[in-house]
C-alpha cells in the first residue's frame, strides 16, 4: 500500500444534509430542465436551452442513459420506475434506425447504462420495480448485437463507428 493518507475534514451533520440536497437540487434542475427543453434529444445545450442530438449517438436519449442511475440514488423510485417503462415500450425503436453511431460512446453510455440499470432493476433486495421482466436487459442485448458488427474486421481492432440499421 504504502504512501501517506490525506486526511479528510469532518463534516457535521447538517453540513452532509446541506450538501446532499445541493447536489439534489442541482441534479434536478438539469434532469428537469432536460425534460422539458431537450427530450427525445441526446443533451441539453445549457445556454440556449435547447436539445441537440450529439455526433457520437444522433439521438439514442444520451442523458436520459446518464441518470437513470442517479434516480436510484436519490431514491426516486417512481421516476425510475416510468423511464423504465418508457424505455422498455420506446426503446428498440430508438435503434431501428438508419444512423451511424460512436461504437465507444454508446458501449459506455447506452449499453453500460442499460446493463447497470437491469442489474438495480432486477435486484430483489432493493425493490424498485416490481414486476421487471428484464426489459432493460432484452434492450442491452438488442445494442450489444447492434455492436458487435464493429468487432467483425479482419485485422480484429474494431470500427469506430457502426450503422445501427445496417
Amino acid at each position: 500500500r504504502g504512501g501517506s493518507t490525506i486526511p479528510s475534514p469532518k463534516m457535521s451533520q447538517a453540513e452532509v444534509e446541506r450538501h446532499r440536497d445541493e447536489a439534489k437540487a442541482m441534479f434536478y434542475h438539469a434532469y428537469d430542465s432536460y425534460l422539458t427543453y431537450a427530450f427525445p434529444k441526446d443533451e441539453l445545450a445549457p445556454i440556449s436551452c435547447k436539445g441537440h442530438d450529439t455526433h457520437n449517438c444522433h439521438g439514442c436519449l444520451l442523458t436520459f442513459y446518464d441518470a437513470l442511475d442517479t434516480l436510484v440514488v436519490l431514491g426516486n423510485r417512481t421516476e425510475f420506475q416510468r423511464v423504465v417503462a418508457w424505455l422498455a415500450n420506446n426503446g428498440p425503436a430508438i435503434f431501428e434506425r438508419e444512423v451511424t453511431v460512436s461504437v465507444f460512446e454508446t458501449n459506455i453510455r447506452v449499453l453500460g447504462s442499460l446493463i447497470s440499470n437491469h442489474l438495480l432493476a432486477s435486484d430483489p433486495e432493493l425493490n424498485l420495480m416490481p414486476g421487471y421482466k428484464d426489459e432493460l436487459l432484452n434492450l442491452a442485448v438488442d445494442v450489444g448485437d447492434r455492436l458487435l458488427k464493429a468487432y467483425s474486421t479482419l485485422t480484429g481492432l474494431p470500427y469506430g463507428s457502426v450503422n445501427l440499421k445496417t
